[in-house]
């Protein structure tokens, strides 16, 4: 299973890549990360149909999180520069612009928590301590393979074609 898993991602990695560059694909590189997850968890964490029925739809909200948190936050870290560039400053506004983006971040780890604590809940402990280790290295892991994957892509793209 995870030969082809392994085989599978490659493959898509090689079909996303090339394109990553585009606006157009950005929700499909999503959704490719967010199937990594899901096959990672399914593999490692040997899940059953029902804690399968009860953690997907908390992945998609943990997604949903990350991505309002992206669209979110910069515009009020771009808001927070201009205020703290402009002479003089405006210290209260500073305050309110750094009390709003705390409150931002102070609410989705919130979301989030709770999201983690009701996934864990439907685990076995030896599932929560998998799932903690899968957590604290997926980005990673993924980002690496992206980045390993870029290369070949570009390797493939500047050797001669063979014949």
């Amino acid at each position: 299973m995870r030969r082809f898993l392994g085989s599978a991602l490659i493959v898509m990695l090689a079909l996303v890549l090339p394109a990553m560059g585009q606006e157009a694909v950005v929700p499909r590189g999503e959704r490719l990360i967010e199937a990594l997850l899901i096959w990672r968890l399914v593999d490692e964490l040997n899940l059953s149909e029902g804690q399968i029925a009860r953690i997907f739809p908390r992945i998609k909200a943990l997604k949903d999180i990350r991505l309002e948190v992206g669209r979110r936050v910069p515009p009020l870290v771009r808001e927070l520069r201009v205020l703290v560039a402009q002479t003089p400053r405006d210290e209260d506004a500073i305050r309110i612009k750094v009390s709003e983006l705390n409150q931002l971040r102070a609410q989705m780890e919130m979301r989030r928590r709770r999201l983690l604590q009701a996934m864990a809940s439907v685990l076995t402990v030896d599932q929560m301590g998998r799932f903690a280790l899968i957590q604290e290295s997926f980005e990673t892991d993924t980002l690496r393979l992206l980045e390993e994957m870029r290369r070949v892509v570009e390797d493939q793209s500047q050797s001669p074609p063979r014949r």
